[in-house]
This record gives structure tokens, C-alpha cells and sequence, in this order.
């Protein structure tokens, strides 16, 4: 149920206008999808077995934006999050989420993140196993909020 879920979000923020870019193998954009056809076999044992073509329950995005606009907005979306919960640590059976410029990579300087490749606006997403179009619509309306001035908190 990750992998189906983290398709129908994958596929929404790709969409919206708030996100500049979506990391997700499942994506037909992704770079690699050829390779995760092949890689991510969901379960089945051999290539007999019917089963619905999954990719896991992980997405990265990146928020629209640069520096502290893309940070702010980044770490706005995940705290409007009603559904997705904000951790440190991802992996479970509930959606969580995380934004490594503010938490974990946080002691780190922006250049140093930035030759590393982590963009201010990246935010990780755990997917779970809820309701899938609940997790569209928590994220979906996280990001609507957002406008061209990083969505500022009241």
C-alpha cells in the first residue's frame, strides 16, 4: 500500500505549481525509471507472479524558490501538514515527513549543503499506509497556502 500511495502523491506534486521538482522512481519524468522497472519487483518472486507494479513509499521534492525562500516555504509546507506528521526519522506505517535544511542537516552552511546537492527547499516524505487521497489533500493544501512569498506562518 506505500508504493500505491506514494504514486498518487508523487503524480500530484509533480503537478502543482508550488513544487520546482519531484524525485519518485514510479514517475514516468524520473531519470532512472527504466532501471527501477527492473529494480523494484514488488514482492513477487518471479516474473509469473501478478502483482500491481510498485516503487516504494519514499519522495523527495523540492519546493519552488531559492535560499531562505525556498527554506521558509519548505518548512512551512511540512509544518501545515494535518495528516503527515514531522519527524527526524523516517520509515513506518504512518506518513512522515522531514526538511533537512531546518532538522537534520540544519548545523550544516547552505554552501556546504548546496555543493552537496541539498537544496533548501527539499523536503523527504515517508509515505504510509492511510488513505491515499488524505495524503494527496494534506499535501496538496500545505502547498496551496504557499505563494510567491514562501507562505509566511500567521
Amino acid at each position: 500500500r506505500h508504493g500505491e500511495n506514494a504514486i498518487k502523491v508523487a503524480r500530484m506534486l509533480e503537478e502543482h505549481p508550488m513544487v520546482a521538482k519531484t524525485f519518485y522512481p514510479g514517475l514516468d519524468s524520473h531519470p532512472d525509471r527504466e532501471l527501477a522497472d527492473a529494480a523494484f519487483r514488488s514482492g513477487r518472486d518471479n516474473d509469473d507472479d501478478e502483482y500491481i507494479q510498485t516503487y516504494g513509499g519514499m519522495i523527495s521534492f523540492i519546493t519552488v524558490g531559492e535560499d531562505d525562500d525556498a527554506l521558509r516555504r519548505a518548512r512551512n509546507v511540512c509544518e501545515r501538514l494535518r495528516v503527515i506528521n514531522l519527524a527526524v526519522s523516517l520509515g513506518g506505517v504512518e506518513s512522515l515527513c522531514e526538511h533537512p535544511a531546518s532538522m537534520t542537516h540544519t548545523m550544516i552552511s547552505r554552501e556546504q549543503r548546496k555543493a552537496g546537492g541539498l537544496h533548501d527547499g527539499l523536503i523527504r516524505v515517508s509515505i504510509g499506509i492511510e488513505k491515499a487521497s488524505d495524503l494527496v489533500n494534506d499535501l496538496k493544501n500545505a502547498l496551496d497556502l504557499c505563494d510567491e512569498d514562501g507562505c509566511d506562518v500567521e
